[in-house]
């Protein structure tokens, strides 16, 4: 990760100052959205990360972020169902993780990356 937090302007309504929001609060909004994804079984990382977030809790398990240009891209390491579409699986987990990280969140999203980890009956 980047930095700890992303920090955005308010939008018209003539508003002034912001919002930060925390680069956890982004990763829990994605592997939700992830793991209520038909087709998706689970979120997998290697054993090392898997330490590093013992402690941040299992919903960001499997998500990586990386802030740019006041945007964040996503990278999800996901296991999916066997016999399951893995492209249209893709396609909407990715289209399900945009939604909730732009639309509750509200943070603009850049790219979201799926790697399929494992398959599982």
């Amino acid at each position: 990760m980047a930095q700890a937090d992303l920090r955005m302007p308010f939008s018209g309504s003539g508003l002034t100052g912001g919002v930060t929001v925390s680069l956890h609060v982004i990763a829990k909004l994605a592997g939700r959205a992830a793991r209520d994804t038909y087709g998706v079984v689970a979120m997998q990382e290697p054993p090392v990360r898997k330490l590093a977030r013992f402690f941040r809790g299992s919903l960001s398990e499997g998500v990586e972020l990386d802030v740019g240009d006041g945007k964040v891209d996503i990278g999800l390491h996901v296991v999916m169902e066997r016999g399951v579409n893995i492209a249209q699986v893709t396609a909407n987990l990715q289209e399900q993780v945009r939604y909730q990280v732009e639309r509750v969140g509200g943070v603009p999203v850049g790219s979201i990356n799926v790697r399929v980890e494992d398959l599982q009956d």
